[in-house]
């Protein structure tokens, strides 16, 4: 009867998960924000005529990259044994200020002939976008 039950818990009980690269984690963080940001997509995998669509994707992963720590050099009081990948701010930015790049890096890529102009503010339609795209902004840090 014990080795049944042992046998149970061995097949039951939870896998230890390979670890999760730096690649893998940036991906990751990549596809969160990018499907909360363009949720008609339902989470489905792009496709090779979504060009648009890949473009957005490439384009908020080189701006999450550099943003993408390990665990240990990011979060206070994280044990040694802990591992992985943290999302978190860089050159002294806040994390207000990371979200509104994030933003724009959607927007701007949505509306390349716009880059490097900020949005009038009369121009509502642009004002609303970015912000419902600022709206979905947010990831986790160090389990908070």
């Amino acid at each position: 009867m014990v080795c049944v039950f042992a046998i149970a818990l061995l097949l039951l009980g939870p896998n230890p998960a390979k670890a999760e690269s730096r690649e893998q984690a940036v991906d990751r963080l990549t596809d969160y924000l990018f499907y909360r940001v363009n949720s008609q997509l339902n989470n489905r995998k792009l496709q090779t005529d979504d060009r648009e669509y890949i473009r957005q994707w490439q384009r908020l992963r080189e701006a999450i990259d550099p943003r993408v720590k390990s665990v240990q050099e990011v979060c206070l009081r994280v044990s040694p044994q802990e591992k992985g990948w943290e999302f978190t701010t860089i050159n002294g930015e806040t994390y207000e200020q990371t979200y509104d790049r994030l933003a724009d890096t959607i927007f701007y890529s949505r509306h390349p002939q716009r880059t490097g102009q900020p949005i009038p503010t009369n121009d509502k339609i642009g004002i609303s976008e970015w912000s419902a795209i600022r709206r979905e902004m947010f990831l986790s840090n160090c389990g908070l």
